[in-house]
């Protein structure tokens, strides 16, 4: 009887011990996926939380080259800090229209006043709406 108390103690040790790997291994993944999309999330919604801003500085600045560039360069600067988070977590494709968006913000910061300022604005505005999209094909949002 005592060999086969000792075996169903054995048994039920390793059934603990296995039970507790696979919840630790699959609580782990699961963490770190809500963890990689949390972060994600965050960089996209500074990224583009930059973006607006920065269309917002250049197209309420007097009209006046070079720009003032301490507001619009600020919000540059984040753009491109979050851009730089989201090459660690996001695709290819979103690294594309990002940098295709960063290209159209500084367009339109050291566009002329005027129409020529206008449409480097309507460019980026074209641009963030490609970014809104692949942030939320990336994140599997419909």
């Amino acid at each position: 009887m005592g060999d086969a108390s000792a075996w169903a103690a054995w048994v039920a040790a390793a059934t603990s011990l296995a039970t507790l790997v696979v919840t630790t291994v699959v609580g782990g993944r699961r963490e770190h996926r809500k963890w990689a999309r949390e972060s994600l999330t965050d960089a996209f919604v500074a990224f583009l939380e930059a973006s607006w801003a920065h269309s917002d500085v250049v197209r309420d600045a007097p009209a006046r080259r070079p720009l003032d560039g301490d507001g619009a360069q600020a919000c540059y600067t984040e753009m491109r800090r979050q851009l730089t988070r989201l090459r660690l977590l996001a695709s290819e494709e979103v690294l594309r229209v990002g940098e295709d968006l960063l290209r159209a913000q500084r367009t339109a910061q050291e566009a002329l006043p005027g129409a020529a300022r206008q449409e480097a604005l309507l460019a980026a505005a074209r641009c963030r709406r490609l970014v809104v999209a692949a942030a939320k094909r990336e994140m599997g949002l419909p």
